[in-house]
């Protein structure tokens, strides 16, 4: 990275460059025989396309080139001429950068190949040079980006600007720093954590047609009609490696991608408002999270109109629906007033479309059933505590290889799956329905994909009950869980399977390659049931490099922007807490101390080297709750960082990211 004490700050164009080599570190990846094509010379760079993909062209498919320059008097070449401008955000490089597909892991890793991540703020910077058309460091040499930046850095690092809320798949922040991935709550889940989770979902259901090809969805789901346990010990250990298989899979299509939880039991009141909305409906009455629901967009009827397969009528209806969202698409269907089984062809081509815009739908799925038994049984926050409280494993999952029965776990279980698969409305009138939904029927059960969450969230209260009773288990763990060569003992520890439940989380990346003397992040709203319903808040610094100087402290505050080291801790509603890091002098020759490189090699069983980053918790439930009493509904996340002595620090923490989390009163963060 440039100093950020120069005078005379660089062209645009050399800090591009300077963001991009300090990023690619030591790697020696090719990009197309290219070690480093941002090196390439100007024009070439312009025109680069890694793969097919245009690195440095924005969203009107066109180059952007430099704007135009004076050039009454002649000596222009043909680079000066500028094209339509697009936007930077939609480069190609641009989209690397952040993870976004095709960089996402479905196609290609995210960019530099082996690097380190840019720090958003350089990403904003490098987009918006990109935007004004890559200008050389001539033609950019009076312009004041490359100062802003330069201040903008500056104050970022001295907490006079904030950093801005990651967009991206937290994920991708927490496995690079030495974490694990969080499996979170379905209804918390980002825009994109959610459009990367459909995209690996819709990759995976591509391949149907080949039922022996394990990256398909149907190869994984007729793994659970073929070898399913269940009324016995081995229910919730076969299923742990069972989503962990099919997690694997979809990590294989984007690294970021876990398997969220469908809390059921928080949802509680909300089916019993749907039932009470639905009147005397007797099925297909109940609800699931959004991000399981269907609707009809413009994209959608577009392809409708286009199929020649539906008729004028029919789309006129659908689009009566837009905007709107459906618990089944029985009721999408009512909606538009479509009579389905009139006209087979019509309703194969809308249920392909619904199916398109959101792979997590299952048509075969009509939640509910008669409101008296579901208002009897449908389980609630205090049901599940009820559960989680009992001592005997198998009273809480399922009997034992002698004495098989089902335990209380399982058996609330075995209702949320006759709950979500429902009845089907059209089996008496319409020839060929099968009568009840996917999820009632063990063989069909794993088609749906609200399976995955459903089971997620069994495997989520397990883990609860093994951090309560941590003696407590099956009475075989060397038994094999077929299909696999997985025994009993290796599903007993989530974080050696790589992976924990949280809600929701803010995340906010920083530029690791330049100290931090205060952060200061932007305020980022948090749902107001996440803010309600959580038990544990904590703040998480990723990657905290070992620096060869002598020990110092970091304060953790909410919510107080200006904080220094003068600000007080003692009575202040918004101190968190403090950590302290243990370093000193490097004994080693030149580089012994820096930041280590990811091993690679296959067979290496050496230690991880002693100068790794490490990461920081630091719990924030009781800040977090005396805000929240306070009225507060966003949070930002500010850290001072303080010599020995108590003087301010600047040149001490080097840093990923930091992140604020919050978990549910069953969610597990220690394993």
């Amino acid at each position: 990275m440039p100093d950020l004490s120069e005078a005379t700050p660089p062209s645009r164009y050399d800090r591009f460059r300077a963001i991009m080599e300090a990023a690619a570190s030591a790697s020696t990846a090719s990009y197309m025989s290219h070690p480093r094509f941002w090196n390439l010379p100007l024009p070439e760079l312009r025109a680069f396309e890694l793969y097919g993909v245009p690195m440095m062209r924005g969203g009107d498919g066109h180059l952007p080139a430099a704007k135009p320059s004076s050039c009454c008097h002649g000596g222009c070449d043909e680079h000066s001429a500028a094209a339509s401008p697009g936007n930077g955000d939609d480069a190609g490089l641009i989209k690397g950068l952040r993870g976004q597909y095709p960089f996402d892991g479905t196609q290609f890793p995210p960019l530099p190949w082996g690097g380190k991540r840019v720090g958003e703020a350089d990403i904003a910077f490098i987009a918006q040079w990109i935007t004004d058309g890559c200008p050389g460091s001539e033609e950019d040499k009076h312009h004041v980006g490359a100062a802003q930046a330069s201040a903008l850095t500056r104050a970022l690092v001295t907490g006079d600007a904030p950093h801005a809320l990651f967009t991206g798949p937290t994920n991708q922040l927490a496995e690079d720093s030495g974490g694990v991935r969080a499996r979170k709550n379905v209804t918390y889940l980002s825009d994109e954590e959610l459009r990367r989770l459909r995209a690996a979902i819709a990759q995976m259901k591509s391949l149907d047609a080949y039922p022996q090809d394990e990256r398909s969805f149907a190869y994984w789901a007729r793994i659970h009609a073929n070898q399913c346990q269940h009324g016995w010990e081995q229910f919730l250990t076969w299923h742990r490696a069972y989503l962990y298989g099919f997690e694997k899979q979809l990590q294989d299509i984007d690294p970021t991608v876990t398997l969220p939880y469908w809390d059921w039991a928080a949802d509680s009141e909300n089916v019993k408002a749907s039932l009470a909305d639905m009147g005397k409906v007797a099925n297909d009455n109940g609800c699931v999270p959004l991000a399981y629901r269907c609707w009809i967009d413009e994209d959608g009827l577009r392809k409708l109109t286009d199929g020649g397969k539906v008729s004028a009528e029919v789309l006129a209806g659908l689009r009566g629906t837009i905007g709107k969202n459906f618990n089944s698409g029985a009721r999408l269907f009512a909606a538009a007033h479509i009579s389905y089984g009139a006209a087979p062809e019509s309703d194969a081509a809308i249920k392909s479309v619904l199916a398109d815009i959101n792979p997590l739908w299952d048509w075969k799925r009509w939640p509910g059933g008669n409101a008296d038994l579901i208002f009897e049984a449908y389980p609630t926050p205090d049901d599940v505590e009820r559960i989680l409280n009992i001592e005997s494993f198998f009273d809480f999952a399922s009997g034992s290889r002698g004495n098989q029965f089902f335990g209380a776990l399982e058996t609330v279980h075995n209702l949320i799956h006759n709950f979500s698969g429902g009845k089907n409305p059209f089996s008496d009138t319409v020839k060929g329905e099968q009568p009840f939904g996917d999820m009632q029927d063990p063989g069909t059960t794993a088609f749906d994909p609200i399976f995955w969450g459903h089971h997620s969230n069994c495997d989520r209260l397990w883990a609860e009950w093994q951090r309560r009773n941590p003696s407590g288990g099956p009475d075989d763990p060397g038994d094999v869980l077929p299909p696999w060569n997985f025994t009993v003992a290796d599903t007993a520890s989530i974080s050696r399977l790589g992976y924990e439940y949280m809600m929701a989380a803010n995340m906010f990346v920083t530029n690791s390659a330049v100290p931090i003397q205060r952060f200061q992040s932007a305020a980022a709203p948090v749902h107001p049931k996440v803010v309600a319903d959580h038990s544990h808040a904590e703040i998480r610094l990723h990657a905290v490099q070992y620096v060869t100087r002598p020990g110092f402290h970091i304060r953790a505050f909410l919510n107080t922007p200006g904080a220094t080291v003068e600000t007080p801790t003692r009575g202040n509603p918004n101190y968190v807490g403090l950590v302290s890091m243990f370093t000193g002098v490097c004994v080693g020759g030149p580089g012994h101390c820096d930041v280590p490189e990811p091993r690679t090699a296959r067979f290496d069983l050496r230690p991880r080297p002693h100068k790794t980053p490490g990461n920081f918790r630091i719990d924030a439930t009781e800040a977090v709750k005396r805000l929240r009493a306070q009225g507060a509904t966003s949070f930002s996340v500010n850290l001072v960082v303080l010599n020995t002595d108590g003087t301010p620090a600047a040149d001490a923490l080097k840093i990923d990211g930091v992140s604020l989390n919050f978990f549910d009163r069953f969610s597990i963060t220690r394993q």
